[in-house]
């Protein structure tokens, strides 16, 4: 297969790899998934995606090389920038947008230095007192424009210390993206609804992001995730990292009640097979509902749209990421300040995280080379985007 046809995903999970290959159909030739030990630079997973890859390399008939990267940073940022042009004379709107782009890029760098843009969303636009939810492309001329963005960045860092690694492994990164952004977006287009939002529970990250009528209205995004109810658990019990890690998966497959009113042990939690010391059942539920509440709120909280109790009413929320298991089967009575319609398990899959990658990669950075080459292949994306 000429390596020039393939589209090659890798989504960079601290404790999971990910990795798929497409073809210029977007047809799957191969996929994979591999957990690893969690490592602050990720220098320890090469040893498994060099695995992948030579075992992708072998069933594809063709070498690898170029990457779609996409992965949620612990040191994830969100910036929010409103911009403002006013004209005299007619300049078309799309010249406009370019410019502000370039300042958005000039003022990151002059007041962010650290860190990297991911993305630039548009959250509202305002031209000649009139609102759009994007730019509108058909529009030739105007008087004044207000854009309200926001961009999400990630550590200059560890964004330049990842290519280093791939560059030494003979692999070149050619886009990186935020995992729990695009998938939100993936998951959007499965979902009929004109007020939804996605909490996204990772090992050191949760982010929560909101949309309206399939507009993104709100991101945020905190450091905490699934590690520190493992790290609570270890310090509390005076257990190893590995056996708190292995104590709070074990409610990922129980039916158990959490709730500030409950006193009582769970008698259907087995723990004694890999811990020596006797724990107590009802405050293990605690320290998990604690550090549960505080993620949701921390998560959630800083959000303007969300003071409005009409709004949360309306809104349907959706648990995603690996740290959202312990929510599939259990019963979590919060304090809940923010009273969601309704609240549900998104069960995704290693293949849509990756299809995910896929359909952002080519919607924002290749579908306008293939429209024009082949218009077959344009109607199959959209197939694929509407499954």
């Amino acid at each position: 297969m000429d390596n020039s046809n393939i589209i090659n995903i890798l989504d960079l999970g601290s404790t999971k790899l990910r990795f798929a290959v497409f073809d210029n159909q977007l047809n799957e030739k191969f996929s994979e998934s591999k957990n690893v030990v969690l490592n602050d630079d990720y220098s320890d997973h090469f040893e498994q995606i060099n695995y992948i890859i030579k075992k992708a390399e072998k069933k594809i008939s063709s070498h690898i090389q170029d990457i779609v990267l996409t992965l949620d940073c612990k040191d994830l940022f969100i910036v929010d920038l409103s911009l403002r042009k006013d004209t005299d004379s007619k300049v078309k709107i799309n010249k406009v947008y370019e410019n502000l782009i370039l300042e958005i890029n000039q003022i990151i760098n002059n007041y962010y230095d650290d860190y990297e843009i991911l993305h630039i969303l548009i959250s509202k636009c305002v031209i000649d007192n009139e609102f759009y939810t994007d730019i509108p492309k058909n529009k030739k001329y105007f008087k004044n424009i207000k854009v309200d963005f926001k961009i999400i960045c990630s550590k200059k860092k560890l964004l330049k210390n990842l290519r280093n690694i791939f560059n030494k492994n003979n692999l070149n990164i050619e886009r990186i993206f935020c995992t729990s952004y695009i998938k939100s977006l993936f998951y959007l287009s499965k979902v009929d609804y004109p007020k939804i939002s996605f909490l996204e529970i990772g090992w050191r990250r949760t982010s929560f992001i909101f949309y309206e009528n399939n507009k993104l209205k709100f991101i945020n995004s905190i450091p905490i995730g699934g590690f520190h109810i493992t790290k609570d658990i270890s310090k509390i019990f005076n257990v190893s990292m590995n056996d708190a890690e292995r104590i709070k998966k074990s409610f990922n497959k129980s039916n158990t009640e959490f709730s500030y009113k409950s006193d009582s042990d769970n008698d259907d939690i087995q723990l004694k097979e890999f811990i020596s010391k006797k724990i107590s059942i009802n405050l293990l539920k605690k320290v998990i509902l604690y550090r549960v509440q505080e993620i949701i709120d921390l998560a959630i909280i800083n959000s303007e749209n969300f003071d409005n109790k009409k709004i949360l009413k309306e809104t349907k929320l959706f648990l995603t990421g690996r740290g959202s298991l312990i929510f599939k089967n259990n019963s979590f009575y919060l304090r809940d300040k923010f009273d969601f319609n309704t609240i549900n398990f998104f069960n995704e899959t290693d293949n849509q995280i990756c299809s995910a990658g896929l359909v952002y990669f080519l919607n924002n950075y290749q579908i306008q080379k293939k429209i024009s080459k082949n218009i077959g292949l344009f109607e199959k994306f959209f197939n694929f985007f509407s499954k």
